[in-house]
């Protein structure tokens, strides 16, 4: 039996509170995207309760009740888990481990580095707009917060414009927050970061993935 999170009913998660009629039973409400690794492949998720035991989350496309998966989230390892109920695209998770879930909450990890939302792999075709100028890049990985960028062409940390995403027709307007010089073998130019000015949803994040 579950001891501090009932994967098999998601009212209580739903609510995001704490069952008081069970002592130690704790439910914490969170908005954070999460990435899933399960059937050979990396997909967005949006987690909406967690608990040590397990967690609700949302999906593009939902999984099936039986799958095993690996979880990335702000603050926590890769933690293992497996589907336990499906009710539309909201799925229960229950933890292979308990996880300490107060780090989730935590704006810097133990070594005092902040917390970041995990970044999803993305080798794709980009163009970078500022006012009447666009210049060819490439991406190198994107989290909903914002995605590493590569360049031939020099850049200014506080450069704002928009990334633009031909494969997916996705326009994201933000700004550049580091360059530095390519370390990559046979790379000229610049790698840089682009700090979105809205961070995305699960929706759009799932959509540049799919593209």
């Amino acid at each position: 039996m579950l001891k501090d999170y009932d994967l098999r009913d998601d009212g209580l998660a739903a609510a995001g509170v704490a069952d008081r009629r069970r002592p130690g039973k704790r439910h914490r409400a969170v908005l954070l995207i999460g990435r899933a690794t399960y059937a050979g492949t990396e997909v967005a998720c949006l987690i909406h309760d967690i608990s040590a035991g397990g967690m609700m989350a949302r999906f593009a496309v939902p999984p099936v009740v039986g799958d095993r998966m690996t979880i990335a989230m702000r603050g926590l390892d890769m933690v293992e888990a497996t589907v336990r109920w499906v009710r539309d695209r909201k799925a229960g998770l229950e933890f292979a481990m308990p996880q300490p879930v107060e780090r989730v909450f935590q704006p810097v990890d133990e070594a005092g580095l902040i917390a970041r939302a995990p970044r999803f792999a993305l080798v794709r075709p980009a163009l970078l707009r500022f006012g009447d100028k666009r210049l060819a890049a490439r991406t190198i990985d994107v989290s909903a917060g914002g995605a590493k960028i590569a360049t031939p062409w020099p850049m200014r940390v506080g450069d704002t414009g928009q990334l633009l995403l031909p494969d997916t027709g996705s326009s994201l307007y933000g700004r550049m927050c580091w360059v530095r010089p390519s370390d990559a073998a046979g790379e000229a130019g610049v790698r840089c970061g682009f700090r979105f000015v809205t961070p995305l949803s699960l929706e759009a994040l799932a959509h540049i993935l799919a593209g």
